[in-house]
Order: structure tokens, then sequence, then C-alpha cells
């Protein structure tokens, strides 16, 4: 039976690059939800539950891109190709890249004032 912990945040549709090093191979793959303290992501390869290592996520906003360096993030759940990651370190100036990005996509709150807005 498998298990699954409750998410400390929400996380945002996002679609960025990223790349880690494991087992000896540079892997690269999608983000799919993102938030400020970790994502879902598709890689080329199966990655193992527990496996800790430094991350790079391209994040794209209209026509530029910033590399946000994670120095340490761990595998908190597998299925496949696909994983949940968790930062376990980065440093303040990269910590401030990821959340204003988060911020920026984040949906909007699904409240009486946002009710008749769209937000892309």
């Amino acid at each position: 039976m498998k298990t699954y912990a409750v998410r400390k945040k929400p996380r945002t549709p996002v679609q960025c690059q990223f790349c880690y090093f494991g087992d000896g191979t540079l892997t690269n793959g999608i983000v799919w939800d993102l938030s400020d303290t970790g994502w879902r992501a598709t890689g080329q390869r199966p990655v193992r539950v527990g496996t800790e290592t430094t991350v790079y996520i391209t994040l794209q906003n209209g026509t530029k891109s910033y590399n946000v360096l994670i120095d340490a993030a761990i595998v908190r759940w597998a299925n496949g190709r696909e994983a949940g990651w968790e930062i376990v370190r980065m440093d303040e100036a990269n910590r401030t890249r990821l959340l204003d990005f988060v911020e920026h996509f984040k949906p909007l709150e699904r409240t009486s004032e946002a009710m008749g807005r769209t937000h892309w």
C-alpha cells in the first residue's frame, strides 16, 4: 500500500526544464508543479525515493530564463519516471528567485473578489 504525506504548500502549475546528477548520469526532465518547498516532475529515467542531489531548474518568464540552483533536494515519492521532490537546502538568492517566480504564476484564490477575474 502506498502512503502519502500531506503537502506543506500548494504547488503552482508550470512547465520548466530541470536537470540533476544521479547514479553517475546527468538526467533532464520537466517540472509540472512547483512551490517554494518542492515540485513534481517527470525525468528521462526513473529515480529512487530517498535520492538526494543538487538540482538546476530553468524558470522561464516570457523571453527571459533564469537558472535556479538547489543545493540539495530529496525524492519523497516516485512512480516510474514521475517523482515528487522536496527542497532541502538552497541559498537565499536562489530561494528569492524561486519565490518571486512562484508568486508571479500562482493561480488566484477562489474568493468572492477573484470570482469575476481571469488570471493567466
